[in-house]
């Protein structure tokens, strides 16, 4: 999985009637924490995709805040 794009929260990212439309993040489900950032990533599988993640997981992953070694 690659990041393509993270950006503040916004509906507009995410196809109506979501869980990530409605502000919950999908990162890490289920999580109770609001969604703060709207990711889109990209996978070998699925192509590219637009999630929602909240302070915690966004920071915690990898992928949407990868640390330098």
């Amino acid at each position: 999985m690659e990041l393509r794009e993270k950006c503040e929260w916004a509906a507009d990212n995410h196809r109506a009637g979501t869980a990530s439309a409605r502000g919950e993040c999908t990162w890490a489900a289920p999580c109770s924490h609001p969604a703060v950032w709207s990711v889109r990533v990209s996978s070998a599988v699925g192509g590219d995709s637009w999630w929602a993640a909240c302070a915690d997981h966004a920071t915690a992953s990898t992928v949407l805040s990868p640390h330098a070694d």
